[in-house]
């Protein structure tokens, strides 16, 4: 489901760019879509910033001022945001290990940094100057404003990202989880193990109560 989504978003006609960012991740930018997409969940509105750690960001409300401006693609408008200013950064882990994530990019320019943590030894580094169309900051244009998806294709899994800034502001809002990684073959044996020992102690138990009931 999220692929489909996905893959829709990237053939729209002002899709702007859907490039591997190493042999297992793959990112897109869809102009003016909106977060969450289907099969992703919202974990982050930021109308706060408990459980965000960093430093020199802020949690904006609009109007818009020197300090940043809201995402113009986020639904619904007029709502609480995350500012990252110059020099600044600020970490937003997950809490769980995922395959696809998203959320709403506003105002990309070129010094505007994501680093995404994941379970390859280095983290993974998107910059605003990636993007096809020049990252020129604009507050309102759907080339500079819009759903920002990135997602596994061979096992890799997300748990965490940073954002940084060297100049003001990169602008996020809505950040959404998609795809709960799937255990290890190893973790599922562990697993199915603990669920036989459960359930021979479990008969054992019933074992000695008839017993016990019928002496």
């Amino acid at each position: 489901m999220k692929l489909g989504y996905l893959a829709a978003a990237i053939a729209a006609p002002l899709a702007l760019a859907a490039a591997p960012a190493s042999a297992a991740v793959m990112w897109s930018f869809s102009p003016g879509l909106a977060s969450p997409g289907v099969g992703f969940t919202v974990i982050n509105t930021f109308d706060t910033a408990l459980g965000i750690t960093g430093s020199n960001f802020q949690i904006k409300t609009p109007p818009s001022d020197k300090n940043g401006a809201p995402p113009a693609n986020s639904i619904p408008s007029g709502t609480p945001y995350l500012s990252v200013l110059r020099g600044g950064s600020a970490t937003v882990d997950f809490g769980v290990a995922v395959t696809a994530f998203q959320f709403d990019w506003g105002s990309i320019d070129s010094f505007n940094t994501l680093s995404i943590r994941s379970t390859g030894a280095d983290p993974i580094i998107v910059p605003g100057a990636n993007f096809t169309n020049p990252a020129n900051g604009n507050q309102v244009s759907p080339g500079t404003n819009g759903l920002f998806s990135v997602w596994s294709t061979a096992g890799e899994t997300f748990t965490g990202l940073t954002f940084a800034s060297s100049s003001n502001s990169f602008e996020v809002d809505n950040l959404a989880i998609g795809g709960l990684a799937v255990p290890e073959p190893a973790t599922w044996a562990m697993m199915i193990l603990g669920f036989g020992g459960v359930g021979a102690t479990l008969r054992q138990r019933r074992i000695l109560r008839a017993a016990a009931t019928t002496a």
